[in-house]
């Protein structure tokens, strides 16, 4: 079994008892019979000790010390071994526990987690704030879920100088972002082209009708929604699945004079475009 300093290097703090409990009644109080709730990286077992008896519970660990404790402490099932080689004996409905924080074993227990819950089901995180600096980190994760997330206070656990919070990642294909503000944006501004950026980032008025007049002068003073999409998104990686940009670029072509429909989903600068002065009449073709 790891002492608690190698657990600490190794980034695993086990939850005291009462943060648990607190933890599983605030966001699991509605479970109950007919579901079942897996800890995947249960260490001493602090989730599957809290949850009530008439709901099925399991746990798997890679440490088989641990697992041995947290199998005589808590009464449940724990299965030696990796989260992702366990067979486990029934299908979870929900996953809730505080993996070890390293960044690339959160994500396979996200992609984990996604394989087995049905659609519905839920996995909440206790987990590093740092897990969710990262606009792309972000917009990846709600390529499959809807997440929430709330602070925790880090002296739960002693020593520990990490920012945390407990995330609740819901497979229900809504892909909403709750607790987090320009995390989807900027992960498709970051992947837009270069020239689209700088007009993006600059301070001469309104960016985003500034970025499309960019695009449509490029594409010779007219285009249709798919052109101006194609443009937006021809840097190597695409912007993303996620429509908020292509809603964006629709909201500015019919909100700014700057711009007028010249036929069914096709928009052309007009002759008051920024900048364009008369000569951008003869780049419009009627």
């Amino acid at each position: 079994m790891t002492s608690p300093a190698e657990r600490m290097a190794l980034g695993q703090f086990p939850t005291p008892g009462w943060a648990a409990e607190a933890l599983y009644e605030r966001h699991f109080a509605h479970l109950g019979r007919g579901d079942v709730v897996w800890e995947p990286t249960c260490g001493p077992g602090s989730f599957l000790a809290v949850v009530p008896e008439e709901v099925e519970a399991l746990g798997s660990e890679l440490d088989p010390e641990l697992a041995a404790a947290a199998t005589a402490s808590t009464g449940r099932v724990v299965l030696q071994g990796d989260f992702e080689a366990v067979t486990l004996p029934a299908a979870p409905t929900t996953i809730i526990g505080n993996p070890p924080f390293q960044l690339d074993l959160i994500d396979r227990l996200l992609r984990k987690a996604h394989a087995v819950l049905p659609s519905g089901g839920q996995a909440g995180l206790l987990l590093p704030a740092y897990a969710f600096q990262t606009a792309a980190r972000v917009a990846g994760y709600a390529e499959d879920w809807s997440i929430s997330q709330e602070m925790i206070p880090r002296n739960i656990y002693p020593g520990l100088e990490l920012p945390l919070v407990f995330a609740l990642f819901t497979k229900d294909g809504r892909r909403r972002l709750f607790g987090f503000a320009l995390y989807r944006e900027t992960a498709d501004v970051q992947k837009f082209p270069r020239q689209v950026r700088a007009e993006l980032d600059g301070h001469r008025g309104p960016v985003w009708a500034r970025a499309i007049e960019s695009v449509l002068r490029m594409l010779g003073g007219e285009a249709d929604l798919n052109a101006i999409y194609g443009a937006l998104a021809s840097a190597p990686a695409r912007p993303s699945s996620n429509p908020w940009w292509k809603e964006k670029v629709r909201q500015t072509l019919r909100r700014y004079d700057r711009f007028r429909v010249v036929g069914p989903g096709r928009y052309a600068l007009t002759g008051g475009a920024e900048g364009s002065g008369g000569g951008m009449c003869q780049l419009v073709l009627i």
